[in-house]
This record gives C-alpha cells, sequence and structure tokens, in this order.
C-alpha cells in the first residue's frame, strides 16, 4: 500500500511531515519490504540500497553480477552454480544506502554428493573354505553418507557394527571374519549396506570344505608285462568331491572321464592303458583337486620285456605215415607274447596272427602247433618254427619224411616213427 505523506493508516501506521513511517504495536504481519519515494512535480527520488558480496579471496563484487559460475541477482541473491568441495568457504554479503550499512555473514559448507550404496563387488558369491581355516568374507560397499553393514548369518543371527562373536567378527569396511571354521558354518550369508539414499544387499554361500585325499597309494614301482593292460588307481576322497587328472609321461593331460587312444580314465580315477608297450615306461601323475586343495600322487612304472625263447620245439627228424595226421609243436613265452610262424619246404609262410592260417593239407594252431593233415610224399621237407616279437627272434628246425611204404613190424600202430626205421 501507498502512504502519502501526513497519511494516516489506523491507529498504529502513519507518516510525520519530515517523511518518517512509524508503526506502532509492531506484529508478524507487518514484516516485509518497505520502500520510500519522494515525489514532486519535477519527478520522483528512490532511496535505493546498494549490495556488494565480500568472496573468499577478498573479492567485493556488487550487484548484479552474472559471470560463467558465479551471477549476483538484483535482488542481492548470491548464486554458485556447479558447486564443488572448494567452494567452502565463509561469504560476506554488505548492504548500504544514505542511512547506513547492514554485514550478513554466510558459512558455505560444501559435503560430497549423497550417493545410495553400492556393493565393490555386486554379484553374489559362492566361497569355498577348508575345515578349520579362519575365512573371509566380503561386504565392502561405497555410499553417501557411509553405508552400515549388516550381517544375517544362518543360523538367523543379525551383526551389525563391529559386533564380535567367539567364532567371528564384523571388521570396519564390512567384512565378515569367520575363525576356525567348521562345517556347521556352512549355508547362506546375507549382508546388507544402508544409508540415508538406499539399501542393498546380497547373498554369499559358503561351503566349508575338506582338501583332497589320495586313497590308493602304491609302493614302489608299478611293472607292467608288455602287451598286457595297464591298471593304475588313483581313488580320492574330500568335500566337494574331486576331481582326477592323469598327467601321462609324454605330458599329455587327461582331465575327465574319456576314452583316449589305448588310455581309458574311469569315473573312479582309475586309468587304463591297453596293450602296454615299452613306450609307456615313465612316470604318471595323478592330480586330485577341488575348490578346497589338491593331493598329488606320483606313479613310476616299468614295463617288462624280454626276447622270445621256444619251451617245446618240434624233434629235428621226423617220419610219418601217408595219411596220417602229424603234429609239430613251438611252444614259446616272451614279453610282449610272440608271434608264431612256420616256414613250410615250398618258402611259404603261416603265421599265427593275420591271415594265412590255412594252406593247403596244412593248419597252423592258434598256440603255434603245425598240423599237417594227411601228409603226402609231397609233404616231406623241411619245417621251420619262429617265435618273434619287437626285441628278438627263436627258432627250431624240423625235418619230416613222409615214407612211402609201412614201418617195420613193431610200429606200424604209431603215427610217426623214427627216421631210422
Amino acid at each position: 500500500a501507498a502512504f502519502p505523506p501526513s497519511a494516516r493508516m489506523g491507529a498504529r501506521i502513519h507518516i510525520l511531515d519530515n517523511g518518517t513511517l512509524t508503526i506502532s504495536s509492531l506484529s508478524e504481519k507487518d514484516a516485509g519490504d518497505y520502500l520510500c519515494i519522494a515525489r514532486n512535480k519535477m519527478g520522483d527520488d528512490l532511496q535505493l540500497m546498494k549490495i556488494t558480496w565480500i568472496m573468499p579471496d577478498n573479492i567485493f563484487i556488487t550487484a548484479p553480477y552474472f559471470g560463467s559460475r558465479i551471477n549476483i541477482h538484483e535482488n542481492g541473491t548470491l548464486e554458485i552454480r556447479n558447486v564443488r568441495p572448494t567452494d567452502t568457504a565463509e561469504f560476506i554479503c554488505m548492504a548500504r544506502n544514505d542511512g547506513g550499512e547492514a554485514v550478513m555473514v554466510v558459512q558455505l559448507q560444501v559435503t560430497s554428493m549423497l550417493r545410495r550404496p553400492i556393493f565393490k563387488n555386486p554379484l553374489n558369491e559362492r566361497v569355498v573354505t577348508r575345515l578349520g581355516k579362519t575365512t573371509v568374507l566380503n561386504c565392502s560397499a561405497d555410499g553417501q553418507p557411509v553405508p552400515e553393514i549388516t550381517w544375517l548369518l544362518p543360523d538367523g543371527t543379525r551383526v551389525t557394527g563391529t559386533s564380535r562373536g567367539a567364532q567371528y567378527q564384523l571388521g570396519n569396511d564390512g567384512v565378515f571374519i569367520l575363525y576356525s571354521a567348521t562345517k556347521e558354518d556352512a549355508g547362506k550369508y546375507r549382508c546388507a549396506a544402508k544409508n540415508s539414499v538406499g539399501y542393498i544387499e546380497k547373498l554369499i554361500v559358503l561351503e566349508v570344505g575338506q582338501k583332497p585325499y589320495i586313497l590308493t597309494r602304491p609302493k614302489g614301482i608299478i611293472r607292467s608285462m608288455s602287451g598286457e593292460p595297464l591298471y593304475l588307481h588313483c581313488l580320492a576322497d574330500g568335500s566337494p568331491r574331486p576331481q582326477v587328472h592323469w598327467t601321462l609321461p609324454g605330458g599329455a593331460v587327461l582331465s575327465h572321464p574319456q576314452v583316449s587312444g589305448r588310455y581309458m580314465l574311469l569315473e573312479n580315477g582309475t586309468l587304463i592303458v591297453r596293450d602296454s608297450t615299452l613306450h609307456d615306461r615313465g612316470n604318471y601323475l595323478c592330480r586330485a583337486k577341488n575348490d578346497a586343495g589338491e593331493d598329488l600322487l606320483m606313479v613310476p612304472v616299468t614295463v617288462v620285456t624280454y626276447p622270445p625263447r621256444i619251451t617245446s620245439g618240434p624233434p629235428q627228424t621226423l617220419r610219418a605215415l601217408p595219411g596220417l595226421p602229424v603234429q609239430l609243436s613251438c611252444a614259446a613265452v616272451g614279453l610282449p607274447r610272440p608271434e608264431i610262424s612256420w616256414e613250410l619246404p615250398d618258402r611259404s609262410v603261416l603265421s599265427s596272427t593275420g591271415t594265412g592260417q590255412t594252406t593247403g593239407n596244412k593248419r597252423l594252431h592258434p598256440q603255434g602247433t603245425l598240423i599237417i593233415q594227411r601228409p603226402t610224399v609231397s609233404d616231406s621237407g623241411t619245417y621251420k618254427c619262429v617265435a618273434k616279437n619287437h626285441f628278438g627272434a627263436d627258432s627250431r628246425v624240423a625235418y619230416v619224411h613222409v615214407a612211402s611204404a609201412p614201418c617195420p613190424p613193431g610200429v606200424v600202430n604209431q603215427r610217426t616213427c623214427p627216421a631210422h626205421c
């Protein structure tokens, strides 16, 4: 409202002839801005106020002012854009006119921006520890204000602050320290981070495992017969159930149950080498591993070999009757098991392996015996038995004479008779 000179506004407010405004019995409704205007026929005059801000570096800025980050509006309001922690300081506002001046001090404190909690590792976790080991579960979180960490244990116990129990402790950075872990400590641990801006939580599953232990430990060197299968056992116990890997002498690794050439790895950890040879000798390494640790077993293997030796051969000379079968034995030992072959009088060969085990009236038994069925005079000649493997050979020679006439009396009931008859 405008009040002319000598005007009265009720019983409390009036303007004196000298321009003074008086207000009696002040109340809250009298609060506000009052502007004095002097006016005559020649114009108006205002009692203007000058506002100046004194900045932290003792720089004086008078309103109005508009800069890159700092503005001072005509009404004296100081505006600071993109406020920074370095803007923390004391600001002084000074208002002055012909009637005097007034000063107001403003202390500006710039804090970090409020941020909801965030875990440094936000993913749910699975942690495996060993029996009796001190274990640390991490629930570190950032935020502004600094978030409060709370843990909910598998048994329902709630842990906050710097709580400490008989077997656990909660650190300042939110980590949960578990001393001497037992099977009963396994389970789901939930941690939560909370401040005035937000709340988050994560799950950590703790498994208390047992380091693997290999139960089968052979003493000394494992000896395998060449050509025979080789069995290497590696039975292991542990929690979680350990995986068994075998490293072969040449460096190849069998990491899961499989069949690879002559090698077979079974579910129980047994390694089978089929038809072992001299090249299979060496050190075999079994590794049983789980999340709690590993155990190793070195198994030295030697493959036994020796050249063939004929233990039961044919007679040097043999006389046979026409039409009566003749058997020429040739039994041999050796590692690997030797191959038996017969060289016939016509230079042809019968072998105990592969094809060619029968020719004409001659048949080679798998054990090495040569059978001549219904022999005739043309079957007479030299027969040579050869036992052979990779490490050598042995041989025996027999001369067979098929007679054209019966043997003398006294031997006619025999299938064969000495050559001197």
